[in-house]
């Protein structure tokens, strides 16, 4: 691909070229006279482009709660993780996005300079309560990981929930805990605002500060950043039918009784 010298740059088609943003910089390439695809290569495609679009509004929600990461460099691996949610449907043949498939998501890493579980040795838990807030409990710590100059880490717990027409998602976020660097740490719970979704990622954030002047500083280096998906709740659902069975009749006359019959939705 052809760099992008010009003073205004672009992305998408223009004329018979095609401009791209690959880290910053700008390139094009000149659009191929045909395309020959196969039918497979062509879901293959639309497959792509679902995870993409699902991709996008989960960066963009995400990225107005996290506070020490960016979802800059995250694009290319969540879409691949979501086209691996589409392909394990295998009851269409146009695949769709099945709520408990997104369980695939789960232990997912936001930086991969540094997974979570390097900085909180420990398992959270996460339980939803009966008004809809999720719980997130983290137990105690003897010690846990930090850049060696903090004075403090910031737990954080996040929820992107995503809602069933799979094109849009929101987020919300708990309040952030303060922990000592150094020294052992009690059971801490965060709770994230109830909201509604088809399914809902939680993720768990921690972030390295110091304290300057009775002001904390955020630590930006990447090896003490952490965000990873910890838990992955999917919103089960039952439709209820009445079905009226013929029975053996009493007496020369057919009995009708109505039973409820419950369909669950597969996932």
């Amino acid at each position: 691909m052809a760099k992008q010298t010009g003073f205004f740059k672009f992305k998408g088609k223009l004329g018979g070229v095609i401009g791209y943003e690959v880290n910053g910089e700008y390139y094009l390439r000149s659009m191929p006279e045909q395309v020959r695809r196969s039918s497979r290569t062509k879901r293959s495609g639309q497959a792509f482009g679902k995870a993409s679009r699902l991709g996008a509004v989960m960066r963009h929600a995400m990225s107005g709660v996290l506070d020490g990461l960016t979802t800059a460099g995250l694009g290319n691996r969540l879409n691949t993780a979501l086209v691996g949610v589409l392909q394990a449907d295998d009851l269409h043949a146009h695949k769709r996005f099945v709520p408990a498939h997104f369980r695939k998501l789960q232990s997912m890493e936001l930086n991969t300079h540094a997974a979570l579980s390097s900085l909180l040795p420990v398992t959270p838990t996460v339980t939803r309560a009966e008004n809809g807030c999720l719980t997130v409990t983290i137990p105690a710590m003897e010690h846990f990981g930090h850049n060696p100059r903090a004075t403090h880490i910031s737990v954080k717990a996040i929820a992107v929930f995503v809602q069933p027409s799979y094109q849009q998602a929101t987020a919300e976020a708990s309040a952030p805990v303060l922990l000592p660097a150094g020294q052992p740490a009690p059971e801490i719970t965060l709770t994230i605002p109830a909201a509604k979704g088809a399914v809902c990622c939680v993720l768990l954030e921690v972030n390295s500060l110091v304290e300057e002047n009775g002001r904390m500083v955020m630590l930006r280096n990447k090896k003490y950043t952490a965000a990873g998906v910890i838990a992955v709740l999917v919103k089960r659902t039952m439709r209820m039918k009445r079905k009226k069975r013929l029975h053996a009749h009493r007496g020369g006359q057919l009995a009708m009784r109505e039973l409820p019959v419950a369909f669950f939705q597969r996932e």
